[in-house]
């Protein structure tokens, strides 16, 4: 008779794959989008909803384009979130004085009491995420993953000065 191997994934190795950027985000990626409704559902609320939210709390008076640049999102579901959101009495725009394209974004009451919720719901989610990552190692990786964005994010910004730089549909 012959042993049968335990059900589910084997273990396997990823060799270079472990160090490459685009195949690790693109998989956690993947294992993360099932936990999502973890935090969308109780607050009846969209993801994108969730990253403007909370972008608006950290930068009051944000516009919608500086938005849509560092969420990495279409100017056009942004807008379409942003109205969402003030239909909701979650957010504020006011017009920028002397730029009347320009609105700057402010939480209301209510959306700081969201912000709120969003705040804890997913701080217990990363923390059982991350549950069996030491505490500084998830520290380093926030601050590398930040560092990444950050350089990306200015890439996106200046013109490709070589054939390295990543365009958006590179991205």
């Amino acid at each position: 008779m012959h042993d049968i191997p335990p059900s589910g994934p084997s273990p396997i190795i990823l060799g270079p794959l472990a160090e490459d950027l685009p195949f690790m985000i693109r998989n956690l990626h993947a294992l993360l989008r099932p936990v999502g409704h973890i935090v969308r559902d109780p607050l009846g609320i969209e993801s994108g909803s969730i990253g403007i939210l909370s972008m608006v709390w950290v930068n009051p008076g944000i516009s919608q384009n500086d938005l849509a640049a560092n969420l990495a999102m279409k100017k056009s579901a942004i807008a379409k979130l942003v109205k969402s959101l003030e239909q909701d009495g979650l957010l504020d725009r006011t017009r920028v004085p002397g730029d009347r394209r320009m609105n700057a974004l402010t939480l209301t009451a209510q959306g700081h009491q969201m912000v709120g919720q969003i705040r804890r719901l997913t701080q217990a989610l990363n923390d059982d995420l991350a549950r069996d990552i030491p505490a500084h190692d998830r520290e380093v990786f926030f601050r590398v993953l930040e560092k990444l964005h950050a350089s990306l994010a200015a890439r996106e910004q200046a013109p490709a000065s070589d054939g390295m730089a990543l365009s958006p549909s590179q991205g």
